[in-house]
């Protein structure tokens, strides 16, 4: 599969979703949001993630405005934050007022919170209703998700989870992959824990001279490809990226750093070989840098 910038995966409802996103998580509300949000959308983006719980769904709905992009060029996700069970069409719609929007192109049950059952019956009725194009889940492991789908017709499009070489969840990968669901990797980059071990440095090396496969990218993403074209080789954060984007994962990486922004997109000039991808597969050791939902009931 030829990867680019803008490469969509089909949701098991039908709706696109772009492979690659911006993930906002503890990205300050205001100024710093919306400019975050506004360079990964001239570079190329259009998919940004957001949740009511980050506190930033006003900015994000900025900066989609600002940008100039016609909304249905933009992929936006929120999602249902713990104490707002009780309710889930109140709080989809207080983040449809903050964020300015008629819909979100994804809603997600955050967390695997004791209500969520009751929860899930709500959101088939919002996407019914077309406030929420697809609707999906995150943190929900292969148990949350036997007990879910035991009780529903309506699959998940999506579980977000996190999901990187350090944390190869395979069981989960497979179990999603045979039900139709995608499975969405944030903290693909391991919160920095895991960029200069030497393993992983040692795969980088390798791809420091990739030759440029563009194609005719170049006219579309001015931002990317002026970028792309300065001396050096491949971080170790693009490894991480594109190991993911290979795994036909949708990946999320995290940052409001422009540069960091623009770096975490340059990763569709080459491509990681079949041995390297099995190397990267065997770096697993359980390792969690956030949510362990393993044992939520």
């Amino acid at each position: 599969m030829e990867h680019r910038i803008d490469t969509k995966l089909t949701l098991n409802d039908g709706h696109l979703i772009p492979q690659l996103g911006l993930g906002v998580w503890q990205t300050r509300s205001g100024a710093t949001c919306e400019a975050a949000v506004l360079t990964a959308l001239e570079a190329g983006y259009r998919h940004i993630d957001t949740a009511a719980m980050y506190g930033n769904e006003e900015s994000v709905g900025a900066a989609v405005r600002k940008s100039g992009i016609p909304r249905e060029k933009i992929f936006v996700t929120t999602k249902l934050w713990n104490s707002d069970h009780g309710n889930p069409e109140r709080a989809l719609d207080t983040s449809l007022r903050k964020l300015k929007l008629d819909y979100v192109d994804l809603y997600l049950i955050h967390y695997p919170v004791r209500e969520r059952r009751q929860s899930w019956r709500a959101l088939d009725v919002l996407r019914a209703q077309g406030k929420a194009r697809s609707i999906g889940v995150s943190n929900f492991t292969i148990k949350h998700l036997k007990e879910l789908l035991a009780e529903t017709a309506t699959v998940p499009a999506i579980n977000q989870v996190e999901f990187h070489p350090y944390l190869y969840q395979r069981d989960l990968l497979d179990f999603c992959a045979a039900k139709g669901i995608i499975i969405e990797a944030y903290s693909p980059l391991t919160h920095g824990e895991r960029l200069k071990d030497p393993k992983l440095v040692a795969v980088a090396k390798k791809y420091s001279n990739a030759s440029p496969q563009r194609g005719d990218t170049g006219s579309q993403w001015p931002l990317m490809d002026k970028f792309s074209r300065r001396p050096g080789g491949k971080s170790t954060a693009q490894i991480l990226i594109r190991w993911g984007l290979q795994h036909r994962l949708v990946v999320i990486p995290k940052s409001a750093n422009r540069s960091r922004i623009l770096e975490d997109a340059d990763v569709f000039d080459f491509e990681i070989t079949a041995e390297d991808m099995q190397l990267l597969d065997r770096f697993n050791e359980n390792l969690r840098t956030c949510w362990d939902p393993t044992n939520a009931p």
